[in-house]
């Protein structure tokens, strides 16, 4: 049964991790690869307040505002610079970020990692978790649906297929990536916050550039509008490993 529910949570991580980059690479053609960076900002803030003893509530708030952080960093680049020099600098960002995880002993605990890291709920079970995973992962799912079929997403869909029509249509473009780009930075640390309860350890082989391979296979795959097809090809790239071996 622990192999089961610890696959489920892993379903519902990856659909938090990745339906950033269904906003942003699938629909929107933004070249946005810094979701392993932000996943570490939400797991090391959570799991490094909680190790100095915050409460876990606070923990997982300062988790929470240090991935949404780096999205508005990535926000500030990005109104800066060409899609394809946004794409470099975030891959860039991702090794930088993975130079200092590895580095700041003190902090982060380096290759050794952060053992002991608590889950949310008093019992520390895996059941509660899921449950929890599972309430936000729907709020999640259904939130993007409504985004998909609002304005705002029909906006996203033309800075990929018909830039200039958008922007001739008095839509700001830059603020519809803006957006999307913080939508994905904030998710992405939510679902490394949950990564880390349920291992209840943390180092830098959580994410990585195996996470970012994951998220843009499962963003070509669902480069649909619909979130049925995000969420199916996110289940088929989570069970296929399981499935071979």
């Amino acid at each position: 049964m622990g192999y089961f529910l610890n696959t489920l949570t892993r379903i519902w991580e990856t659909a938090l991790e990745a339906v950033g980059g269904h906003l942003t690479l699938g629909l929107g053609g933004i070249l946005f690869l810094g979701f392993p960076a932000s996943l570490w900002c939400g797991a090391y803030g959570y799991a490094v307040s909680a190790k100095y003893g915050l409460p876990i509530f606070i923990s997982l708030t300062i988790g929470a505002v240090l991935s949404a952080a780096m999205g508005a960093i990535y926000i500030f680049f990005y109104s800066r610079m060409s899609n394809d020099s946004f794409a470099v600098m975030t891959l860039a960002s991702v090794l930088g970020m993975d130079a200092l995880i590895r580095t700041w002993d003190s902090v982060t605990g380096g290759v050794l990692g952060i053992a002991g890291v608590p889950r949310f709920f008093p019992d520390q079970s895996l059941e509660s978790l899921i449950i929890f995973e599972t309430v936000i992962v729907i709020v999640c799912l259904v939130s993007e649906s409504v985004l998909l079929n609002s304005p705002f997403g029909r906006a996203l869909r033309a800075i990929k297929e018909n830039k200039t029509a958008l922007v001739s249509l008095g839509t700001s473009a830059q603020l519809t990536g803006q957006i999307a780009i913080l939508f994905a930075s904030f998710f992405a640390g939510i679902g490394g916050i949950f990564a880390a309860m349920r291992v209840q350890f943390l180092d830098p082989s959580l994410g990585g550039l195996f996470m970012l391979a994951q998220i843009l296979t499962i963003s070509m795959m669902a480069s649909s509008p619909k979130t049925k097809v995000f969420f199916g090809a996110t289940v088929a790239i989570v069970l296929l490993p399981e499935i071979l071996r």
